[in-house]
This record gives C-alpha cells, structure tokens and sequence, in this order.
C-alpha cells in the first residue's frame, strides 16, 4: 500500500494525469470514508447475520450494504450484482473515486478489494477518459497491498 505523504495538514500528495483529480483529491484511505473523491463502504458476505446483537436472516447484511449506503445509492445495477456475487462468501470494501466539475459529480470508477487484507477483487472503470483510469488506477495504490 502506497503511503501517503502530505502537502498540508489537510491535503494528501496525489498526483496522476488527471489534475481535476490530483487537485480535489483531499485524502484517501481504506475501510468506510467519505472524502472529496472517495465514497468506500464495507460489504458483508451473505453468510453474516450478527450486527448490533440482532440475528438477521442470511443475506439480509449484505443486501443492506448493497443498497442503504452512499456507494450503493450511485452503483449501477450490473456492477452491484457482480459485487454481490463476489463478496458472497468473503465481504469486501467497495469504493468509489470521483470528481466534481460545475457542481456535479463525475464518476470514474469502482473498486472492490477484499477486507481482511486489501487485495484488489475488481475494478470497473465508468468514465472512459484516460486520464480518469489513471486517476483510478492511481488510488487503487493507496486502497491495496
């Protein structure tokens, strides 16, 4: 995992081709965060069924984080059931890395890693602009081992 280094107490380094990106782009980092270009949520496994001392019956967890959560309220419906499949047994943390211009916010990709150990599962790239893969591709090194 890439470490980070900071230009400001508030402001991480990040640097890619994408300079809306690099300039927005307040901090990065694993688990469940909301940043300037990161919204990322953890993903039960459908096996898990204990949360606050209630018993849930099994895939109720994960059908809440798929869809009562800041990702899942803006993931597409095909890449929201690959998740699901993928995370079925093992959970994972899905995240989303975006940008903003004129006040609205651009999507350029979902990343899915496992949770316990931060490998990459999955990317999917949703705005096919070079240098928003390489924004991406670029925060994937902050999220994974």
């Amino acid at each position: 995992m890439k470490q980070h280094e900071w230009d400001n107490p508030n402001k991480m380094h990040f640097e890619s081709p994408h300079k809306t990106f690099n300039r927005q782009t307040n901090c990065l980092g694993t688990g469940n965060m909301i940043a300037n270009t990161q919204y990322s949520n953890y993903i039960r496994p459908y096996s898990e069924i204990e949360c606050n001392s209630f018993t849930n019956p099994p895939g109720h967890l994960q059908n809440y984080d798929l869809t009562k959560n800041i990702v899942a309220d803006i993931l597409p419906y095909h890449i929201r059931e690959e998740i699901r499949q993928l995370t079925h047994n093992g959970g994972g943390i899905i995240y989303n890395f975006h940008h903003w211009q004129g006040g609205k916010c651009i999507n350029d990709g979902f990343v899915l890693t496992r949770r316990d150990d931060h490998k990459l599962i999955e990317v999917w790239y949703v705005n096919k602009d070079w240098r928003a893969i390489a924004a991406v591709d670029e925060a994937i090194k902050y999220i994974t081992n």
